[in-house]
């Protein structure tokens, strides 16, 4: 039987971990294998489900001198989902200026059709800055570019596999004269697209801070080493080292954000978060500032009985009362922390309730089950096993085939408690 509670858990951790993804990712060594400068392998993308209302028409071979953004995402990752109404902003801003926004995932096209449901409740800017006429779902948002699916993984085997990117969302732009010009999340490509599309960028200045990135990787490999042996000092003296040295911001990103994880690892955890303090203040673009202020929270989230756990957790129910499916994730994960006795405090129980039953009236069909049934479980624990029994059954009406076993058998336990 599929655990529901068990893929809520790794959702989490893959959904934070998509967060806390380095603008440049690992990267080839290999001279032969996609990189700045390399010709952009053609596309073989199997459903095109939107085609910028009409604008635009399926691409196989890019076209000379025409700008391309290939562009990497999945229904399940929250960045992904964050970086839309960028995306759609940019593709209006450039559609004039012969740029096309291809963004390809590799799920079935009933996932993503199922997803493009779901309401959008964010806004979206157009290319003069006027807010004008809103969306109402995702498939609104992203029906000003071209969004895919290509299940049969070809496409990420071309762009994401043979480039060595392992984390997503990751965008490709593929220049004028079909070479790829940059690499990178797109949440950080408008000054790079731009220049691009002037023909100011500079591929081969680029090139080689790319090069350097590649060259961190056997860095972090001897870092991750010497952390795994417990020897978190010198895994931070190595970094430390490798970030003096480096001439390039990006590359000093990267290290910036394995410094982190590396803290964390080592239960530093105060000197996690102040680092995640400082790339909080300097980030200049709101869309990743809310997604750094997320991965804080994540920080704080793998250490319970640090002193600042239950206010981090209770400010950011507050922070993020926007983002149910991201409270869902959090209120569960204290309630597994409170269920296993790793946590004991009833104030955080309780704010951990309010915040899940707030969230579950905010959730979109797609996604109300799920919080419905965190809700449930914190009454229950809260001792309301009247108002679990009512909420549970709400949520095993409204499950999905596959989540509805799970979600009954916790419900028969309510209905044993009630008697």
């Amino acid at each position: 039987m599929l655990n529901w509670r068990f893929l809520r858990r790794t959702a989490l951790a893959g959904a934070l971990a998509c967060l806390g993804t380095a603008s440049l990712n690992t990267a080839v060594q290999a001279d032969d294998e996609l990189t700045i400068g390399s010709t952009a392998p053609a596309l073989d993308v199997e459903h095109w489900v939107q085609n910028g209302n009409g604008k635009f028409k399926p691409v196989t071979e890019f076209e000379k001198g025409k700008v391309y953004v290939v562009e990497f995402w999945a229904t399940w990752c929250g960045p992904c989902v964050a970086s839309m109404p960028h995306l759609a902003s940019m593709q209006k801003e450039y559609a004039e200026k012969g740029v096309q926004i291809v963004s390809i995932s590799d799920e079935d096209l009933e996932t993503v059709e199922k997803f493009l449901k779901r309401d959008f409740k964010g806004t979206v800017e157009d290319a003069e800055g006027d807010e004008g006429d809103q969306p109402k779902t995702y498939r609104d948002l992203t029906s000003t570019y071209c969004l895919t699916t290509d299940p049969d993984g070809s496409s990420n085997k071309s762009y994401m596999e043979a480039a060595g990117q392992n984390g997503i969302p990751c965008a490709f732009i593929v220049g004028k004269d079909h070479k790829i010009e940059w690499i990178g999340h797109p949440m950080s490509m408008d000054e790079v697209l731009g220049k691009v599309v002037e023909d100011k960028w500079d591929r081969a200045a680029f090139a080689e801070e790319f090069k350097a990135s590649q060259k961190m990787d056997l860095l972090m490999a001897k870092v991750m080493r010497q952390a795994r042996s417990g020897k978190t000092d010198e895994a931070l003296k190595m970094l430390d080292e490798a970030m003096a040295d480096s001439e390039f911001a990006a590359v000093k990103d990267q290290l910036k954000n394995m410094r982190i994880n590396i803290l964390l690892q080592g239960g530093k955890t105060e000197e996690a978060l102040a680092a995640i303090d400082e790339l909080i203040e300097a980030e200049k673009n709101p869309a990743r500032k809310n997604q750094m202020k997320m991965a804080r929270v994540q920080a704080i989230l793998q250490n319970p009985k640090s002193d600042k756990f239950a206010d981090v957790l209770t400010q950011a129910y507050t922070e993020f009362k926007d983002e149910p499916q991201f409270i869902n994730l959090l209120a569960w994960t204290v309630y597994e922390y409170l269920e296993s006795g790793d946590l004991d405090n009833q104030e955080l129980l309780k704010a951990s309730r309010t915040a899940a039953e707030a969230a579950a009236e905010a959730a979109d069909k797609s996604s109300k089950a799920a919080v419905l049934d965190t809700a449930a479980h914190l009454q229950y624990l809260d001792g309301d096993v009247k108002a679990a029994l009512k909420t549970q059954e709400q949520a095993v009406e409204l499950a999905s085939d596959s989540m509805k076993p799970d979600l009954e058998e916790f419900l028969e336990i309510l209905k044993k408690a009630d008697k």
